[in-house]
């Protein structure tokens, strides 16, 4: 026997409801955490445990390096019927009145210690992500961050490194940064003294900084790739500075370990000079001067 065509008063409407509002999110375009260095993998890795948990969170990192793309990562494709994220910055709080589905707290440090401490109530059977530019165990952390909630929020903690920890990913993220910048020509790449120049500084700012870098570079360009001049005058001043204060000896001791770094890549690359620029993280038309200059070919 055939069975009957389903009705449409057969469908439960909350549960269509909830799916499509789960699918929805996820044929979006995902927030990313990106980088392939050893710190950004970390992160990852722990990114993907997190998602399967309904535990709260606590996001450990200093400004800039993208504590609420994590909140927004887990909300993405851990988020379940929640059709978006509630951002709250503890920074705007004197008192927290609720909380939605999905929270992420900013800044949990400028929270009140009394607020801090009612969080799990106001949480109720929604999640919440927490972030904190303090390490708990700091000495600052233990004076500006309730330990109750540390701990509670402890199960799944997650640490982010700073930009100069992950500088191997600087490439990428200024990729990325580009591609979504407005721009009146194409631009398709970063010159390898700009990007020598760009993973030579110390990034106190992390991410954010970069960003700010890049979209300024983008606007004040004029050919298909980023170049040296259009970095800021910061960047560049100081880049030349460092090169001046070395003394002859200093920079005899730096060629020689140069020299030796560039052996054991192209030793370690087989002779392929393109795999032995990416494993000294410089690009490949650097990597062929150098070789002229320490007569290395």
């Amino acid at each position: 026997m055939k069975p009957s065509p389903m009705s449409i008063h057969d469908v439960n409407p909350a549960n269509s409801y909830n799916e499509s509002i789960a699918e929805a999110r996820l044929r979006t375009p995902p927030p990313i955490l990106m980088g392939h260095s050893p710190a950004a993998r970390r992160v990852q890795a722990m990114i993907h445990r997190a998602v399967r948990t309904n535990l709260p969170v606590l996001v450990v990192g200093k400004s800039g390096t993208g504590k609420e793309v994590v909140a927004r990562v887990l909300h993405h494709f851990g988020g379940g019927e929640v059709p978006s994220i509630e951002v709250v910055s503890a920074s705007e709080q004197t008192r927290l009145v609720s909380l939605g589905a999905f929270t992420y707290v900013s800044n949990l440090e400028d929270l009140p210690m009394e607020e801090q401490a009612r969080l799990p109530a106001l949480t109720g059977l929604g999640r919440i992500v927490l972030g904190t530019r303090l390490s708990p165990e700091s000495e600052e952390g233990r004076r500006r961050l309730h330990p109750q909630i540390v701990r509670w929020a402890s199960g799944v903690r997650i640490d982010l490194p700073t930009l100069a920890e992950r500088i191997e990913d600087l490439e990428g993220l200024a990729m990325q940064i580009i591609t979504r910048t407005p721009s009146r020509r194409p631009v398709g790449g970063i010159a390898d003294n700009a990007l020598d120049c760009l993973r030579s500084y110390t990034w106190p700012g992390n991410v954010s900084e970069l960003e700010q870098v890049i979209v300024q570079a983008v606007h004040n360009g004029a050919t298909e790739q980023i170049e040296l001049r259009d970095l800021p005058a910061n960047l560049r001043v100081r880049e030349a500075h460092q090169v001046r204060a070395e003394s002859p000896e200093r920079q005899l001791c730096l060629e020689e370990a140069e020299k030796q770094a560039i052996r054991r890549a192209l030793h370690y690359a087989r002779g392929n000079k393109r795999k032995a620029a990416r494993l000294l993280h410089i690009g490949k038309t650097t990597l062929y001067r150098k070789l002229k200059a320490y007569d290395l070919e």
